[in-house]
C-alpha cells in the first residue's frame, strides 16, 4: 500500500537525523536538545508501525498522526536562542503539523472509502515528507558545521 511506502520513507528520512559538532557549547547543547526531540519521534512512529494492529491502516495512520503532532510539540518546547535553529525548529515543526494533518484526512478518507479525497490527502503526505530531507540536512549541516564566534 501507497501509505506504508510513504510511512517508511518518513521514517527513514526522520532516522538521517545525526549528533551535532561544533566548538560552541549554547550550540551544540541546543542542536543535541532538538535532535532528540526528532529521533524520540523517529522511535515513536517506528514502534507505532510495529505494533499497529492494522498495517497501513487507519489507525496506524492516527497514531503516526499523534506522533507527528506531539514531535512538533516537543520541538516547540525546545529553547533555542540560535536564531538559525529557531528557524529550523519552526519549520521541521511545521512540516511535522502538515503531515500529521494529512494523515489524519488519509485516516477518515480510507475509512469512508472517498477515494477522491484519499488520493488528495495522499497527496498531502507526499508533499508534507518531501519537506523533511531538506529540513535535516539543514539541520545537519549547521549543527556539524565549526562554531565561528562573531565578535
Amino acid at each position: 500500500m501507497r501509505t506504508q511506502v510513504t510511512l517508511a520513507a518518513l521514517v527513514a528520512a526522520l532516522g538521517l537525523v545525526a549528533g551535532a559538532g561544533g566548538c560552541g557549547q549554547n550550540k551544540v547543547s541546543e542542536c543535541n536538545a532538538l535532535i532528540e526531540v526528532i529521533n524520540k519521534g523517529v522511535q515513536s512512529i517506528e514502534k507505532g508501525t510495529k505494533t499497529g494492529a492494522d498495517q497501513g491502516g487507519s489507525s496506524e495512520l492516527k497514531a503516526m498522526a499523534d506522533a507527528m503532532d506531539k514531535v512538533a510539540a516537543d520541538a516547540a518546547q525546545v529553547k533555542l536562542t540560535t536564531p538559525e535553529l529557531q528557524k529550523f525548529s519552526g519549520e521541521y515543526q511545521a512540516m511535522a503539523k502538515d503531515v500529521a494533518k494529512a494523515a489524519r484526512d488519509l485516516a477518515t478518507a480510507a475509512d469512508a472509502n472517498d477515494a477522491e479525497k484519499s488520493n488528495t490527502a495522499q497527496a498531502a503526505i507526499e508533499k508534507a515528507i518531501k519537506q523533511e530531507d531538506p529540513l535535516v540536512d539543514n539541520i545537519n549541516k549547521f549543527c556539524q558545521a565549526p562554531y565561528r564566534f562573531v565578535p
